[in-house]
């Protein structure tokens, strides 16, 4: 049976547990629109390597008589399922056979591209992805193996990243459903399993399409902030009003109550938070109606102008409004241009118990779509005047109770989280093999083969069991977990860094950091997973000891681009504004702490100013009050270009599958 053949009717079993027919249309029409649907998710060069064009023979326009060079994508893309190419889609690293670059891509596609152009086996492709290895030991004195499956390395020979190591995850052939373990390292699922089942031959096209298709590779950022454009045209419109009503206060300085109201639209002019509310526009448009019952036609008009250009230019910016920036539990005070950044996935995941999870934060503003994980930050600087993305929180809504319930080997095998994504084939393959399987049984039975009875039967249980699991969505009563890409926290905290990375190149950004956990998730009250996760300034985990996550992370990635991480000092507030409001938390660790009985004591500027104001201290850029220490990662122009998508590590040796315990 072809791959084209089997991705067809796997797709169909995916829409409906038995094939079924629509009311006036063709098997042929039925077919088409599966495939129309997936390959308006795959894009038509990877639905030729995995086969999922119709194979109906392309036809000239009878309007236009169309000639070759102008026949549809998907007519020349059956011609190329019949003729297939010799030349393997290689692009630059990471960019997985697309010639504009992604912002995330895969190693591990790099690494299939290696095979070159013939058709393999499962069994050499495994070899080719997993360093496999049997162990033999003792159970009871008797002899036994087991299967050890440790991750691939291996090196760019070229390129950018020439002499760089990199791994194959098995998270990665996870996601893509291209091969699944069970938690004794055997192969129980994905493309490869199918074609070992029935020996099918793929080629590196056909295996660079699945990690292509991998629904990491789709998510989508939703970015909350004010982008520079907007706030510098805010800032002279609101500049130009403050301004002018204080003309006003100077001129009308004895007019009590016309005093009050420019006093109050120059209050709400002059907020520090940046973009005023939609209420504090309502005031300020009250006020604009009290005062202008008092003043000159001259002077209606130019406070009306100006009021008028602070609503238009506040327009785009509200769009864009964060959510949490006042949140001080979660936030360090003292930022400038606070930002939060959500990816999402939006599409249905029919095996998880709701097709779309919103998550627990930005629901009313990601839309219908799954919320994989958030990035809270803001911008500080270096004693030097480097710019510094700093860290508030990483934080995955979806996948935290996941991995809290999960070994890490559990999360992988695909028995109680389910991908369904890429399922098709499988789906095809379990379901031709039912068939065949029925028949076995009957020729056994009818020759009194019991041992090979009992065997199809087993063998038969399984298989209906795996049918009805990959085409069922799941019950909310089932011990079986959704399914969400990277659902360890060391997974997305690496993906939310790269994003980070690659803004801050492309921004002109020097530095991204962290705040350490005695600076802000202390707060919170104390939990064991923010101090391993975000870790303290030196880069340590829980107790001052060990690696924390984020720094870990931070640490390897600066290895891969040839740069450096380690504490850097970073402002409390804005250089430019040297009269401070400091305020202090205290925070002491608890009984069961290896530092129980030990103070944490941080500052922080809760705001600053120009002008000296009552309570405020002069601290000026450069005076060493101003700054903090962070583990940060130095910015280097190749972060720019695309990212890789998963960590430098994390293999796959079975006796290594450990629960990993961050939020």
């Amino acid at each position: 049976m072809s791959l084209k053949a089997l991705l067809r009717a796997g797709k169909e079993l995916l829409k409906a547990k038995k094939p079924s027919r629509s009311a006036g249309k063709s098997e042929d029409e039925i077919s088409d629109e599966f495939l129309k649907r997936r390959m308006e998710l795959a894009g038509e060069d990877d639905a030729v390597r995995l086969g999922l064009l119709s194979g109906k023979k392309a036809q000239p326009s009878p309007a236009t008589g169309t000639k070759p060079s102008q026949q549809t994508g998907q007519e020349l893309a059956v011609r190329e399922l019949k003729n297939p190419p010799v030349v393997l889609k290689k692009t630059k690293p990471l960019q997985m056979g697309d010639d504009m670059a992604p912002a995330f891509g895969s190693s591990t596609y790099d690494w299939a591209m290696r095979m070159g152009r013939s058709k393999y086996t499962a069994d050499e492709w495994l070899d080719h992805l997993t360093s496999t290895r049997k162990v033999n030991f003792k159970i009871f004195g008797k002899p036994a193996q087991k299967t050890v499956r440790e991750q691939k390395r291996f090196k760019y020979d070229s390129g950018p990243f020439a002499g760089k190591e990199v791994n194959v995850s098995k998270e990665e052939l996870f996601d893509s459903n291209l091969a699944v373990f069970n938690e004794a390292g055997d192969l129980t699922g994905g493309l490869l399993y199918a074609a070992k089942k029935f020996g099918l031959k793929l080629d590196a096209n056909e295996v660079g399409a699945m990690l292509k298709l991998n629904p990491i590779n789709r998510l989508q950022p939703i970015e909350l902030g004010v982008n520079k454009a907007a706030q510098e045209a805010f800032d002279v419109a609101a500049k130009n009003a403050r301004n002018t009503v204080r003309d006003l206060q100077v001129k009308y300085k004895d007019r009590d109550n016309l005093k009050y109201e420019l006093d109050q639209i120059q209050y709400y002019l002059k907020a520090d938070s940046g973009v005023p509310s939609r209420a504090a526009l309502k005031d300020i448009n009250e006020s604009l109606k009290m005062v202008q019952k008092e003043l000159a036609i001259d002077e209606k008009k130019a406070l009306n102008k100006v009021i008028g250009e602070i609503n238009n230019k506040v327009g785009p910016m509200q769009a864009t409004k964060t959510k949490y920036g006042t949140e001080t539990n979660y936030t360090l005070q003292g930022g400038k241009d606070y930002r939060e950044t959500i990816f999402t996935l939006p599409e249905d995941i029919p095996t998880n118990a709701s097709l779309r999870n919103k998550g627990g934060h930005f629901t009313d503003v990601i839309g219908d779509t799954n919320n994989i994980y958030h990035i809270r930050y803001d911008t500080r600087f270096t004693p030097d005047g480097k710019k510094v993305f700093m860290i508030n929180e990483i934080q995955s809504d979806v996948n935290q109770s996941i991995a809290k319930s999960l070994t890490k080997a559990q999360q992988l095998s695909g028995e109680q989280r389910l991908n369904p994504f890429n399922a098709d084939i499988e789906l095809n393959l379990l379901s031709s093999q039912r068939g065949k399987m029925l028949k076995d049984l009957d020729d056994a039975i009818a020759n009194n083969e019991f041992g090979r009875v009992n065997a199809i039967s087993s063998s038969l249980k399984d298989v209906n069991t795996k049918l009805k699991r990959i085409s069922s969505q799941r019950d909310y009563s089932s011990n079986q977990k959704d399914y969400f890409p990277m659902v360890e926290a060391d997974s997305y905290g690496d993906h939310a860094i790269k994003y980070l990375m690659q803004k801050a190149a492309r921004e002109n950004v020097d530095y991204v950091a962290v705040a350490p956990f005695d600076k802000v998730s202390f707060r919170q009250g104390y939990k064991a997973g923010n101090e391993r996760f975000y870790g303290y300034a030196n880069g340590k985990g829980i107790g001052k000891k060990g690696k924390a996550v984020i720094p870990d992370v931070m640490s390897k990635n600066a290895r891969f681009y040839g740069s450096k991480a380690g504490p850097t000092k970073i402002s409390l507030s804005d250089p430019t504004k040297p009269y401070k409001s400091v305020s202090s938390d205290t925070f002491k660790y608890p009984k069961d702490h290896p530092l129980k009985g030990k103070e944490i004591k941080s500052t922080y500027h809760s705001s600053s100013g120009m002008n000296p104001e009552k309570g405020t201290k002069n601290i000026p850029d450069g005076d060493p009050r101003l700054y903090f220490d962070a583990y940060a990662i130095k910015v280097v122009p190749l972060m720019r270009n695309t990212q890789k998508t998963y960590k430098s590590k994390g293999g796959l040796v079975v006796d290594m599958f450990k629960p990993i315990r961050y939020n």
